[in-house]
């Protein structure tokens, strides 16, 4: 036992169905993987291979997946015998008996969600690709609540809304919203939004909220959730939760909602978009591909079907080529000095954060959807406990990093030095249950501070070089502001920063921004270095208005 070489057209499968993406990379697929081998990538970039003898003597594989690349890239001559580790069979006997049974002969795996079944022998063919009314059939069966589910939802609707016009008033109705109104939905996959209209401009105080509250509770549901915009109500029988019902009503209180958009459904009176969403949906639950969100999913079939009006069929292959494409321009846009989200969603642990600044705390996540998908993110709050339900909240963060990015791409054009620089473009995100907003953007390794605000500056050589881009800023807003409070982390090939400050001459970017003072107070304390431009200019008063420190310093009207 142990590690060796063998041959993988000698190694039977363990299961009879493989999806098409890796767990560790949800958007490398199996294909993709085969086609980098054969173009030259060495084997080591892939995992080792687990292989277990069984008692018959034969050989066979606990990682479907990658036996499945190195065959296709055997059969193509990309590979000879490759390296695997040989395992005990008592070791692995549960999770064997787990991926496989009696019936799994190992010869052949078909590839979920495609068309395509990867044989013995490495070849590849493709089963017939179902005709437009199969696909139809697939949309109108598949994925789909269950009759008691659907009965309990709307039972459950029946409940709310006479919750809802006990307290709110006889006008009071509630409304489906999101997939399910639009018939888009996979069963599982979200909650059932329901949202409530009638109710006049009149607020919806506390007091009737938590009626609202009550009233649910007392007629048997489970209260999943509570928060200022709505209530999640975990609809359940017999200990088991059959759904969960996202009760969303506009609260005037506290922050002071707008009221309800009646929600828009361009699926109503077309059902070939309906199935198109729900057939993409159903083969990418298959296929473990998990890029993009069901909005992704349902504006690239209306893109496409407005464009050309395919059959059922041929809508499906082209929202899925034009939902790659995309992400695949994504990746090869050129090199800007926005280091973005490239995401669309992403899970939070909210429990305890790893770290904390002087206005926010920052918690660590990962994103689940998009380009990104997998990779590390953080979540920022307002470390006041401030509930910030309004994206007005961060219109100053908003505002201060796009005018960063302006000045990073300038900076990079005059190649100070040969990493480029990045700024962090954050974005405000909503938690999905309760509804708060947050700032988004990637996580940073091996975190350093630059300088600061109020003239500090750290030792060492990249603080000698980025006090040049403060500087830089300087010069190239024609003397309005200046860039500081570098933080980031240093890469291969990249400066990225995050939460920079502007000090600004009119004091518009904040409590951080310290105005002219801050700017004067800059070059107070700056010494120029061989990264500066001696050209560069500088302002003719250089006062001392602050004491150099390391954390930011804010000035509060």
């Amino acid at each position: 036992m142990g590690e060796t070489f063998l041959d993988p057209l000698s190694i039977r499968f363990s299961q009879d169905t493989i999806s098409e993406h890796f767990k560790d990379d949800p958007e490398m697929s199996i294909f993709d993987t085969f086609e980098k081998i054969t173009a030259g990538m060495q084997k080591r970039e892939v995992p080792m291979m687990h292989v277990v003898r069984r008692m018959d003597g034969q050989l066979v594989t606990l990682d479907n997946r990658r036996l499945a690349v190195y065959k296709m890239a055997r059969r193509a001559g990309g590979c000879g015998n490759v390296k695997l580790k040989l395992v005990p069979m008592e070791q692995v006997k549960n999770e064997l008996r787990h991926k496989s049974d009696s019936k799994v002969d190992g010869l052949s795996v078909k590839v979920r969600g495609t068309d395509r079944i990867i044989h013995a022998d490495g070849s590849v063919t493709r089963g017939p690709a179902l005709s437009d009314g199969q696909l139809q059939h697939r949309a109108d069966t598949g994925g789909h609540w269950s009759q008691e589910q659907l009965a309990v939802i709307s039972q459950g609707i029946v409940d709310f809304e006479a919750v809802v016009k006990s307290v709110l008033g006889a006008s009071a109705k509630l409304m489906k919203a999101g997939s399910f109104m639009k018939g888009t939905d996979i069963a599982g996959e979200s909650d059932i939004d329901v949202m409530v209209f009638g109710c006049g401009a009149s607020p919806i105080f506390e007091y009737q909220w938590n009626s609202i509250v009550s009233g649910i509770k007392q007629r048997g549901y489970t209260i999943d959730g509570v928060n200022p915009r709505c209530i999640h109500v975990k609809v359940e029988r017999a200990r088991n939760c059959l759904v969960t019902i996202e009760f969303d009503v506009v609260a005037h209180h506290r922050q002071g909602f707008p009221p309800n958009k009646e929600p828009n459904n361009p699926f109503r009176e077309n059902r070939v978009a309906a199935r198109a969403v729900r057939n993409i949906k159903l083969d990418f639950k298959e296929s473990g591909e998990k890029g993009f969100s069901g909005n992704d999913i349902e504006q690239a079939v209306l893109d496409v079907q407005e464009k050309c009006s395919p059959g059922l069929g041929m809508l499906i292959d082209a929202a899925k080529a034009e939902l790659k494409s995309g992400r695949l321009r994504a990746r090869k846009r050129p090199a800007t000095a926005a280091r973005e989200n490239d995401a669309a969603e992403g899970t939070t642990d909210w429990t305890k954060p790893i770290g904390e600044g002087q206005f926010r705390k920052v918690f660590k996540g990962a994103y689940t959807v998009g380009p990104r998908t997998g990779q590390a993110k953080v979540a920022k709050i307002f470390k006041d406990g401030t509930e910030a339900f309004e994206g007005s909240f961060f219109a100053h963060d908003v505002a201060l990093c796009e005018k960063s990015i302006e000045i990073a791409d300038a900076f990079n054009k005059v190649k100070k030095f040969k990493h480029m620089v990045q700024v962090c473009k954050a974005e405000v995100w909503v938690q999905k249950k309760t509804k708060q907003r947050f700032l988004s953007e990637p996580f940073l390794l091996n975190f350093e501070i630059f300088n600061s605000n109020s003239g500090w500056q750290a030792a060492g050589e990249w603080s000698n070089a980025l006090q040049s881009l403060s500087h830089f800023s300087y010069h190239h807003s024609q003397g309005d502001l200046v860039l500081c409070d570098l933080q980031g982390a240093i890469e291969d090939d990249c400066v990225v920063l995050t939460d920079p400050v502007l000090n600004s001459k009119d004091k518009r970017f904040g409590p951080t921004d310290l105005g002219q003072k801050g700017i004067e107070n800059f070059f107070h304390h700056h010494i120029c270095s061989k990264w500066c431009d001696p050209a560069s200019s500088k302002p003719r008063t250089t006062n001392k208005h602050f004491v150099p420190q390391a954390g930011t310093t804010m000035m509060l009207n």
